[in-house]
Order: C-alpha cells, then structure tokens, then sequence
C-alpha cells in the first residue's frame, strides 16, 4: 500500500457531503445530513486547479518545501509518498489556502494604499493569518470525524472535524477524511473568523493595567541585562516526547506564503538548516531527537547540556532574590534526571513544588497527565553538609506526608509517582553535599528512585490483605508494574527505574519478566520455559495459566507442586491481582478466573503430585508436567 503511494498511485476520490439541515443560515442549524455526492459537484471539486495562483516573489503559491527524511513519525502522511507540505491536502484544500494567502496579502496593499498606518496593517494581517492556520488544523489527510454523545441518546449526539494533530506531537495521516467547506460553520473562514474574534473583542473591553512587551528570542542566550529581572518562568520542552518545530513546519510554510512581503524578517532565505534550508532552524531546538538525519545531534547530552545553558542564563539575568519558575511533566525518570542534572549545573535548588493537571495524551507512551511546576532558587552558599542516610529518612519523610495530600485531593497513583520528585528534590536541594559511608557523594538519581519508592511504600499495597513487601523482588516489580501501567508499553528509563526500586539487575527482569519492542517494555504473560526454586511467584502464576491451556487442572496441580505448597497464599493472592487487573477477554485472565474456580480441585490434586516421588532435576518443564498429570 505504502508502495503505492510513493509510487503516485494514490487518487483523491470525493465520497460524501454533510450538508447543514437548516441550509447553515443560523447558529441553530448544527444538523448534519449526510449524502452522496452528485456526479456535477463530484466533476467540480475534481476541476479545482491551484497552479493558476500567483507565485511570491518566486515562492510557489503552494507550498513545494519537502518533508525531511526519517520525518514519519511526526508527520505521518510523509511515509505514505506524500513527501511535500502542499501534499497534506487535497486539490481542492490547497487551492482554498492558497487563495486565502494571496488575499492577506492583496489586503494588506490594499490597506496601506489606502492610508493605513502600515504598523496596523501588519496586525491585521498577522490576525488574519492565525485564523489561516487555525483552519489549517482541520485541514488535511489527517482530518477525522469525531463523534461525540453516546448511542442511547443519554448525552448530545454530534459530529465535527477533529483537529490532524495526534497526541499534541503528529501530524496524523487517513486515507478517508473530511473536509471543512467554503460557506458557514465550523472550521470555515466564517465560523473561525467569529470564535476568534470574540474573546479578543472581551479582553479589549476588559483591558486594564500596563502593556507588556514581548520579545522573541534564543533562551540560550537572553537579550537582557545582568541582574534586571525579577522572575524567569518556563516551560521547557518535554524531552523526546514532542519534536516542536518539525510539527510546526506545516503551518509554518504557509504562513511564509501569507506573510513573506509583509514581515519578511522571519522568513529569510538564511533562516534553515543545511539538512532543510527551506523550513524552520532546528539547530538550537532543546529536545531529544528520535531520529538523526544530519546537522547537529540533538541526542540526550544535547539536550541535558543546552537546558543548562538555558538555566545559566536564567540565572545571570535574575535578580539575586529573584525566581525561576519550571513547568515539567514525563513519565520518564530518565527526562526527569536530566532536567534536574541541568538545573543542578546552572546552581539552582528546587525550594517548592506542586502538581497540577495540564496536558492529557489520548495515545502513546508518554502520556501526560499530571505536571509539577517546581520554584527554585539559586544554591545558598552556606548550605550544611549531610549524610545519605539522614537525607533519605527527610525525603521518605517529606514524600510519605505529601502522599496523605494528594490522596485527599484525587491524585492518581501514578501522578503522585511524578509529583513526588519535585518533593524529594526539595530536600535534596537543602545540602551542599550528600555523602555516602565510603565518603562519596550520594547520585542525584538516589533520590528520583527514593521519592517514588517511598510513594509506593506509602501506598501500602496489598494483595488480598497480604502486604506487598513480604513477597519476592521479582513479585513485587511484576505486581507494581501491573498496578502501575497495566498492558500499556513503557520506555526503558521507567522500566529501570521500576526495577531499581527492588534492587534487580535489569538486565535480568528484561529477559524473565518484560518483552521488549521498539517503544519500550511490556510485561510478560505468556508462560516461562520452566519453573525452578528460582522462580518467581508471579512467573509461577504466568505457568499455572499457560499449564491450564494445555492439560486444565491436572497440569496446573503439577505447575503448583513443583515448588509450591498446595495453598501458598501467596500464589493464590498473586493469581487474584492479575485477574482483578487483567482485561476480562484476555486470554490469560481467563485461564486464571477458571483456576480460581477451581482452587480447591487444584490444591488437592497438587497436595498428591507432591507426595508422589518426582525427579531429581532442578526444573521442571511443561512437557513433563504435562507427562505426570497425565
């Protein structure tokens, strides 16, 4: 299929119309009926030709700027032949765009001939040119219905074009897609002309206090004096979740086509890369980079480095009382390690931190749910020295009575689990030095891995009223991985850290309890080759499921006296998490709903296997498992 499409093969083929019940005259007309296209306005949308648009100043009409190599995963269509910008949308699509960009700037000639501060007439077309991208955003391959309502009618039932990007990061990509028309209602020019200029009309009326200025500028390299601001707040980029500026790109060629003679100071021949000369400068952006196609490598230390540098400068331009202010959220501990890494090399501590819920995911693996705005201040010169273990009973301490708050306030496991580093940090920041027994000084990430645990140790967990800790490490990570991300992928540095919270060699979990994929990590259901004195509860667990697919109750009893007692309440306990967190339709919730119906059959018959003489061998496999129970 993919094939197809770089070959060209692909034919825009328009399929239906919704059109407005009330003919749209309204605000009230907002049903949709939908029907086939006609055959005339089949051939009239099919005739729409943009090559009859006007160039800029020899800049196509269209944007002809090619998506950069390796690009897939932000702009999804690219992997699918569509290797140009002005190849996201239809004919159709483009030529309305197109159009809509030679009129900005018709409009804004018109204007200043016409006696019109040029000043203002630069405004006017900056507006106009937001609501052009506003549109934009509904306005390509990528553009889905959305429903919303429920089939029982308890709640409206309506349908719109969703917004292309996926996830806040992709540009998505269907090969059926809607299209917003030229007339009135949502996604129109009409429509998103009155929603956006009704709260800039509320705020003018409200206006109040002192104009701001606002200035564009590189964070590495602030254009203000030594010591002359107050407060520097920021949001810094989300590590390798959201690679802004290829996402951006999109609706940053067509703002060139509308506003190339208008402000041509941002758009300059010179402005790009060697790797896309064409399109925005990435070169200083401050993320990790899945996917390197030349240029600078923004890999982990570009991006730990840079941050440090953005702090640094943050830090000469603030008053000595003044503020930094950090808005952070990843489920990563590893994004976390180097954003803290950063704030550490430029000299701030963290003084105060608080979550809030912000930003939501609807898919991917770093979904974020909750972020944690952090205060810092720069280091105090005097600050004591301690020892790691006094340190780590203030942060089991301070996170432990922060748990009690968030509980009261809703907030979920694993939101508390990211809200946590922000208080650990706190108390790591009250200290010049950490220092171990050996004399050295205890890692930063000592304590990313210690406020967590402590959140989790504070959670009491229990399986069927036994405590979480009494169980083996492999038990206990398996358990709290479940709890924690059910059958959801998970990147590697959540992964280690999970594990480094028992104290287990990775290396070793990654074989026994996890798979891994091009992600990151799932846990592991299927059944292990063998079960041995070394093996885990929950390993056992996955083995009674995988026995009772093969031989039912007699090969479970066999799983069960191998290493077990016949009513281990751990194993039993064990079996109820994963059924009470498992999808009821899985395959191995089943098996292990149906072991636990029959529980008492199993125990006795495993309470008989046991009493009978079994090989010498230190494991045990499922083929002879399967040989004696039978």
């Amino acid at each position: 299929m993919k094939a197809k499409g770089f070959a060209g093969q692909y034919q825009d083929e328009p399929l239906v119309a919704a059109d407005f019940e009330g003919l749209g005259v309204t605000r009230t007309d907002t049903k949709k009926v939908f029907r086939i296209l006609r055959n005339d306005e089949i051939k009239a949308a099919l005739k729409a030709d943009a090559r009859s648009l006007p160039s800029i100043n020899r800049l196509s009409a269209i944007p002809d700027e090619e998506i950069p190599a390796g690009n897939t995963h932000t702009v999804q269509a690219s992997g699918y032949g569509y290797t140009g910008y002005g190849q996201l949308m239809n004919d159709r699509q483009a030529l309305l765009f197109g159009t809509l960009a030679h009129e900005i700037r018709s409009c804004f000639e018109l204007m200043t001939k016409s006696g019109v501060s040029s000043e203002y007439a630069t405004v006017l077309s900056a507006l106009a040119s937001g609501t052009m991208v506003r549109a934009l955003r509904y306005a390509t391959r990528g553009a889905i219905l959305r429903a919303h309502g429920k089939p029982d009618g308890s709640k409206q039932n309506r349908v719109q074009i969703d917004h292309i990007f996926r996830n806040e990061s992709k540009l998505a990509f269907e090969f059926d897609y809607f299209e917003a028309g030229i007339g009135n209602g949502p996604g129109t020019w009409a429509g998103l002309t009155d929603t956006g200029l009704a709260p800039l009309a509320a705020h003018l009326r409200g206006l109040s206090g002192k104009p701001a200025k606002i200035r564009r500028a590189n964070a590495m390299a602030l254009p203000y004096r030594d010591g002359s601001v107050d407060a520097v707040v920021c949001d810094p980029p989300y590590y390798d979740m959201i690679e802004y500026a290829d996402a951006s790109d999109f609706y940053y060629v067509w703002l060139r086509r509308a506003l190339l003679t208008i402000q041509p100071d941002l758009f300059s021949e010179n402005i790009g890369t060697v790797v896309a000369p064409r399109l925005q400068n990435k070169d200083d952006e401050i993320i990790v980079r899945r996917v390197y196609n030349g240029g600078v490598k923004h890999d982990r230390d570009f991006y730990e480095l840079s941050l440090a540098r953005a702090f640094g400068e943050a830090r000469r331009v603030l008053r000595p009382d003044g503020h930094l202010v950090v808005v952070f959220g990843h489920s990563d501990p590893e994004a976390w390690k180097r954003l803290l890494a950063a704030l550490h090399a430029a000299g701030f501590v963290v003084t105060s931190s608080w979550p809030s819920r912000s930003e939501s995911t609807k898919t991917g693996v770093a979904s974020i749910k909750v972020t944690v705005t952090s205060g810092c201040r720069v280091a105090p010169q005097n600050r004591p020295v301690a020892t790691a273990a006094q340190v780590d009973r203030e942060v089991t301490e301070v996170v432990k009575s922060a748990v009690r708050e968030w509980e009261k306030d809703g907030l979920a496991f694993t939101d508390q689990l990211m809200a946590s580093i922000g208080r650990g940090m706190e108390v790591y920041g009250r200290y010049s030095k950490i220092l171990k027994p050996d004399g050295t000084e205890a890692e930063l990430d000592r304590y990313l891995t210690l406020s967590r645990v402590a959140v989790r140790d504070a959670m009491a967990l229990k399986l069927d009223e036994i405590s979480l800790e009494t169980f083996d490490k492999r038990t206990r990570f398996a358990v709290f991985w479940q709890r924690l991300n059910g059958l959801t992928t998970v990147p590697k540095g959540e992964a280690r850290f999970l594990a480094q919270a028992d104290s287990l060699n990775f290396d070793e979990v990654r074989t026994r309890l996890l798979t891994e994929g091009n992600r990151g990590f799932k846990l592991r259901l299927d059944p292990p080759e063998s079960v041995s004195a070394d093996s885990s509860t929950f390993e056992v667990a996955r083995a009674m499921a995988g026995a009772w697919d093969e031989g039912g109750t007699e090969a479970v009893a066999g799983v069960i006296a191998a290493e077990f007692a016949a009513n281990d309440p751990h194993l039993w306990a064990v079996v109820g998490d994963m059924v009470s967190q498992l999808p009821a339709n899985d395959r191995v919730a089943k098996a292990l709903t149906a072991i636990q119906r029959n529980a008492q059959a199993i125990s006795s018959l495993a309470q008989r296997v046991s009493e009978t003489s079994m090989p010498d061998a230190t494991q045990l496999t499922f083929a002879h498992l399967l040989e004696e129970s039978s």
